[in-house]
């Protein structure tokens, strides 16, 4: 095996490494997905998620895509992980209807520019990596940095889309 090639192998074994972390956070923290900020996910459920292990072959593809999507994934399961204890010990349940009470008391707006902020931090991150390995072609930290951004754009997108989500959850509870 040249050294092209174990590179692909090493960022495959890895992106296959961060999708089960990814899933195995998942549920553990969300079994039932009631949790899950992924709509994807919640309409297709266990099967889907499960399928999402087989982009570990992306890198065999392009390994700059596989990295990008080693480095979200990772991101996700550590994110999904630290909350981990704390659901596990309220109960998947009790703790969306923490979310969901929390989420009526909140004010809306300043609500939703804290849920961007981490994706805000998260982005000047990327594009800092980015900065500094400016070359697609040649800087596989580059990769990293797009990786990095890209969580970020997850970050911005389900953030506020989750608290909206249960922000509609209470008022359908009060109605």
């Amino acid at each position: 095996m040249d050294a092209h090639e174990g590179l692909k192998f090493t960022i495959a074994a890895l992106l296959l490494i961060s999708r089960l972390g990814d899933i195995g956070s998942t549920y553990l923290a969300s079994p039932k997905l009631e949790l899950e900020s992924n709509s994807v996910i919640r309409r297709f459920r266990w099967p889907f998620a499960v399928l999402t292990i087989l982009v570990f072959i992306v890198p065999y593809w392009d390994i700059g895509s596989g990295i990008v999507l080693m480095v979200a994934s990772l991101l996700v399961a550590a994110s999904n992980s630290s909350k981990i204890w704390l659901i596990r010990a309220m109960g998947e349940t009790e703790y969306y209807a923490l979310m969901v009470r929390m989420a009526a008391r909140a004010k809306p707006v300043p609500s939703l520019i804290y849920s961007l902020m981490p994706a805000l931090f998260m982005s000047i991150l990327g594009e800092t990596v980015m900065y500094l390995y400016p070359s697609e072609h040649t800087d596989l930290g580059y990769h990293v940095g797009l990786g990095i951004l890209g969580y970020a754009l997850v970050v911005a997108f389900y953030g506020p889309t989750t608290f909206l989500r249960y922000r509609k959850a209470s008022q359908v509870q009060q109605a």
